[in-house]
Parts: C-alpha cells; structure tokens; sequence
C-alpha cells in the first residue's frame, strides 16, 4: 500500500488531495484507506478498477437511501460517490477521454442529486460567454446575517471539478457567504463535454462569472471576492488584474508564469496541461503557455490580497508564486508560505493541514469581504 499521509508519488498525492476533501464531506477516510490498500503504486488499471467498484457501491447506497426515505444518509453517500467517481478518471490519459468523459458525467450526476437534498440550496446554473455556456453551481449561504449576501466567487484548477472545488470552499457557506462554483475553459464539464480548452485570457470567462454573480439580487455588490486554487493560482489573479468590482483576492496557490512555474516544473502535468489546451503536442504547448503569464499584470491588482503556498509544492513552484507577489499592486497584501514540518501545509494545495489552512483563509476572507 502507497503511502498517502506523506505522499512522494502521484498515487499517494491524488488521495490525499481527496483525504483532505473527505475531511469536508467529500468521502471517508478509513473507506479511502480500505480501497487504497489493495493497490499497488503505479497500477493504474487497479486504480481505476478499484476506484469503479467504490464508487459504483457507494452511489447504490445512496439511491437505497433515498428510495427508503433517508435524505440526508444520501445525500452524503452521493456527496462521497461524485468524489470517488472523479478519483477513477484521474489518471486516464488523452487516449480515452471517452472513458474521462463517462466518468466525469456520472461523477456529477452524483452530486447533483446530491445538490437536491441540500440544505441551504445549491442551485444547479449556467453562465454564458458569448458563444459558450459553462455549467456551475450557486450555492446559498447558510444563516446569512442580512438579505443581501457577501459573496466569493471560487476557481478550481487544471483538473478540479466545480463540483470537487465545493468541498474545498464550503465552509464559506457555513459562514454566510454565497459561493460560486463554474466549469470555466479547461476545467470539469467544460473540457470533458463540451471541449472548450483552457485560455490565457481568464479575464473573459471571469467577467462572464461575475456578470452573472452581480445579477443577483440577493448580492451585496460591495462585499463580492475572487478565490482560485492550484492552478486557479493564475486564473485568479489574471481575473483580479482586469476586474474593479471585487473587494478581495485569495490565491492558494501562486503562479506568474504557467510555462515556467508549472509545465516545465513538474513534467507529470504535461499530459494533462497538453489536454487542457485542446489536446496540442508538447511543442505546441509550450508555445501556447509562453501567453499564460501574470507579466505585466499582476501591477494592476490593488485589491487585498491573500496568497498561500506550500514550501515543498511539487507540483506549483513556490518561487512562481513569490514572484507574483512581489509584483501584485495591492499595498495590503500577504503571503504565506507553509514549511513547518509540525503543522504540514508545505505540499500541493497544503492538502496535509487544512485544519489549519482552511481558517486562516476563511478568518481573512471575513476581514476583507
């Protein structure tokens, strides 16, 4: 069995990514641990296989549950089987993207049915960008101080789901705040249904998304913010640099320049960066990366800003992140670079110490917005 508390391969990083997001509804640990130990580290076909068998097993709990009345032991068993759906696909190459596609449509059914039996509501939404539409969610805060909601529009990275990123946000929600959820380019349905690639220019999906989040009556124009995690660490700022409506930005996760900082620092990403841009060759991906960059940008951000990232990150290049923060405008701005071996947090997305990541960023987020 590979070891996933303290991960040094995909295996182990992959499910510790869902451990953390266990710890917030999205599966259990011990069943995670179960399926885990017949796999062998770098068997990918027992991986799917395994990941299949779990996931199939929970999402049939889930329609006994709710065909025998329990809404809520449902709701947490589809919670749990859109996540493990998700975990089968993980490692599936551009080859068969058939199989990614199948499951990634079962992944959020799941948690659409589980979005139903929610409470407070997660509305199921789109957002339209002049010839695209992107699915996502709007999920309404639970006991919100006023009738107009504060509201923090989150997202995801290279291959996190708007239905992953919920369990990784959702204790926003807890706290009073809407949070939006889209599938923008390159990411969930956007890519595995309809393949809309990623772009360099974030800011025209982002507009798009806060177009439609502003639209709301039930928004406070005046206490909206920005969230983006792993990769979402460029898509973020590069929204923040071009939008004047938000009152706060959070990037955990940093990244100034793709190329540099992601697809030439961790070569396992390739494949799936390569994917992300429509399925291009190595060569035409680094041609393409070279416009994903926060140069110049990042100057125009002056809203505060709050960055995370972790000191051992093998995926993201820590000195990406520290870049882009010396460069962002904002004179309120922090960063936190987690290296402490007692607490955790110096991995990917510090996925190893969200029980004290998690309110860091949310004890900010309610200073700020």
């Amino acid at each position: 069995m590979f070891d996933f508390f303290f991960p040094r391969e995909p295996f182990g990083s992959q499910t510790l990514r869902l451990v953390a997001e266990a710890g917030e509804g999205g599966g259990d640990v011990f069943e995670i641990a179960r399926v885990c130990r017949d796999i062998e580290a770098g068997d990918k076909d027992g991986w799917e296989q395994a990941w299949i068998a779990k996931a199939a097993d929970t999402q049939d709990r889930a329609e006994a549950a709710l065909a025998a009345g329990n809404r809520r032991t449902a709701m947490r068993y589809f919670f749990a089987a859109n996540q493990y759906w998700r975990m089968a696909d993980v490692f599936l190459t551009i080859e068969r993207n058939d199989d990614k596609a199948a499951f990634f449509a079962r992944s959020q059914a799941c948690f659409r049915e589980a979005a139903k039996l929610h409470d407070p509501p997660i509305e199921v939404i789109t957002v339209t960008c002049g010839d695209e539409e992107y699915d996502g969610y709007f999920c309404h805060p639970r006991n919100p101080s006023s009738d107009r909601w504060p509201a923090i529009f989150f997202i995801g990275g290279a291959d996190a789901f708007a239905e992953e990123i919920y369990f990784s946000g959702r204790d926003l929600v807890e706290r009073g705040y809407a949070l939006l959820l889209v599938d923008t380019p390159g990411r969930g349905s956007s890519m595995y249904l309809k393949n809309i690639p990623t772009r360099a220019d974030y800011e025209v999906p982002g507009r798009a998304c806060f177009d439609w989040l502003f639209g709301r009556p039930e928004i406070d124009p005046e206490r909206v913010g920005l969230m983006g995690i792993s990769m979402g660490g460029y898509y973020a700022p590069r929204v923040a640099a071009f939008e004047d409506r938000i009152k706060a930005l959070v990037s955990w996760c940093g990244c100034y320049s793709m190329l540099d900082d992601l697809y030439l620092f961790y070569e396992h990403l390739r494949p799936t960066v390569q994917r992300l841009l429509g399925g291009v060759s190595d060569g035409e991906a680094r041609e393409r990366l070279a416009e994903f960059t926060m140069k110049g940008l990042a100057e125009r951000i002056t809203v505060p800003t709050l960055m995370t990232h972790g000191a051992t990150d093998r995926l993201m290049n820590v000195e990406g992140a520290r870049r882009l923060f010396d460069e962002i405008g904002s004179t309120d701005k922090e960063l936190v670079v987690f290296d402490d071996a007692r607490t955790g947090g110096a991995v990917h997305c510090s996925h190893d110490c969200w029980v004290h990541h998690g309110p860091l960023i949310f004890d900010w987020i309610e200073k700020h917005v």
